[in-house]
């Protein structure tokens, strides 16, 4: 058995020498470019959200991995599933930008006072008086034998973890660049050990594991949710200082990642490829078409805004005691067009908000791009669409999705599209088909149902 340096944890020499194949794989993908930052910039929005579902989902976590990106891309609050699980993803979300931030510089050390800071950024708003804070009770693990050591061990054991952190987190000073999933494997074990927070250590630990390995120029390991049990299990023989089942564990993860990352760098490369021979033929063509298209749904677009404000600006003057009010965030950008008819999301795709203020009672209605329903792309001509959601609760500034399962306060039309063929906007209705509506008829419903259904006018 080989000792992992300056950690009570061994392995054995085919595990070391699995580490060290895994580092050789990685440095050879790296200096043939398939670990570039092209490749690297693509997969980085799917592994976080992989890596968000995955990580909660390990500890309970009921949302999938659709509803996941939903409220980490777009912000929105999901009818139907806990608060709670939606602000664990929502918070491991900021933890990872922390996270990305760290790793960027590799030759600042990881101090104690960042682990409090990842865990604030975990567990703030679901219990803000245990956030970045030590345990001061005794905990247990539930289905484990171990026990963590009592409240007042912790702020020593941190210390030590601490000072041996400052040490592993910088490249080639306690650990060689090749021994990089010792490092990250030993930290999370050692963190897990002494268990210095009343909740949210499962998750600090992966993203500490995360960010050694980013800090060393591996790509993030992805423990699965169907790797729970193992992965409990591997934790478990760590505490008789075996490391090995979980070096293992971590082994594999890393080489799943490897794998989709070398299918990125085969796709990047065969698209550069097609790309370069198709140049001077197609793409000057396909932009200028695109572009185009992009215009005509952009004035579509903002026509269906100006009668929105419009009729905000006609309500407000004839209403004495309420007050109706146009929020625009500005036009949708044709990068963020293009992404969302490709890529199906965009991040921060508002459009303009809706706020209806009567006496001491406020309705908020959120519009924003998406891409289309199924129901909606039945036209070719229409991938991008206006979808609509409510502030629930009121004051919050926290939005549900209106949909085929919205509540009774909301519009009957939940999305729109304008069909550039048609020349007109389609509106789809909860459960509906989508049908041709003229702009100002459209409108006037819409605003007139929200009115109605919450303010009972």
């Amino acid at each position: 058995m080989v000792n992992i340096v300056e950690t009570p944890y061994e392995i054995s020499e085919l595990q070391v020498e699995a580490a060290r194949d895994l580092a050789r794989r990685v440095r050879e993908m790296r200096d043939t470019g398939a670990l570039s930052p092209e490749v690297l910039g693509k997969l980085r929005r799917y592994f976080k959200v992989k890596n968000i579902y995955h990580s909660n989902a390990i500890e309970g976590n009921i949302l999938n991995v659709g509803e996941t990106r939903l409220v980490v891309e777009q912000g929105l609050t999901l009818t139907g599933r806990p608060l709670k699980d939606q602000a664990e993803a929502k918070n491991l979300s900021e933890a990872i930008d922390f996270m990305e931030t760290l790793a960027r510089s590799p030759d600042q050390p990881i101090n104690e006072s960042d682990v409090r800071q990842i865990h604030h950024l975990v567990l703030k708003d679901i219990n803000n008086l245990e956030s970045g804070r030590y345990r001061t009770i005794q905990v247990e693990i539930g289905g484990s034998q171990f026990k963590p050591p009592g409240p007042e061990s912790v702020p020593a054991e941190m210390k030590s973890f601490g000072e041996w952190l400052q040490k592993a987190s910088v490249p080639n000073r306690l650990f060689k660049t090749d021994e990089a999933v010792l490092a990250a494997a030993a930290a999370h074990t050692r963190f897990v050990t002494i268990h210095p927070f009343i909740d949210g250590n499962g998750r600090v630990s992966r993203l500490l594991m995360n960010l050694i390995l980013m800090r060393y120029t591996f790509p993030i390991a992805v423990i699965a949710r169907e790797d729970r049990i193992r992965y409990y299990d591997s934790l478990e023989t760590s505490q008789s200082s075996n490391l090995g089942p979980f070096v293992q564990l971590l082994v594999e993860c890393l080489e799943e990642s490897l794998e989709e990352y070398e299918a990125a760098a085969n796709e990047q490369r065969d698209n550069i490829e097609w790309a370069r021979s198709l140049a001077g033929k197609l793409d000057k063509k396909e932009a200028v078409k695109a572009a185009n298209h992009y215009e005509v749904w952009k004035s579509a677009m903002d026509l269906l805004k100006g009668q929105f404000r419009q009729t905000a600006e006609m309500l407000t003057a004839s209403a004495a005691m309420s007050n109706v009010y146009l929020k625009d965030f500005g036009t949708l950008e044709l990068e963020k067009y293009l992404s969302l008819k490709k890529e199906g999301s965009a991040k921060r795709t508002w459009f303009f908000r809706l706020d209806i203020r009567s006496g001491e009672q406020t309705a908020r209605y959120l519009f924003f791009f998406g891409f289309g329903s199924q129901r909606m792309s039945t036209d070719p001509q229409i991938d991008v669409t206006l979808h609509v959601a409510r502030e629930d609760p009121p004051g919050s500034f926290q939005y549900t999705r209106c949909n085929d399962a919205t509540s009774s306060k909301d519009p009957d039309i939940v999305e729109i599209g304008y069909s550039s063929k048609k020349e007109a906007f389609l509106v789809r209705g909860r459960g509906g088909d989508p049908r041709v509506m003229k702009v100002d008829k459209m409108v006037r419903q819409m605003v007139q149902e929200i009115v109605e259904r919450n303010f009972g006018g």
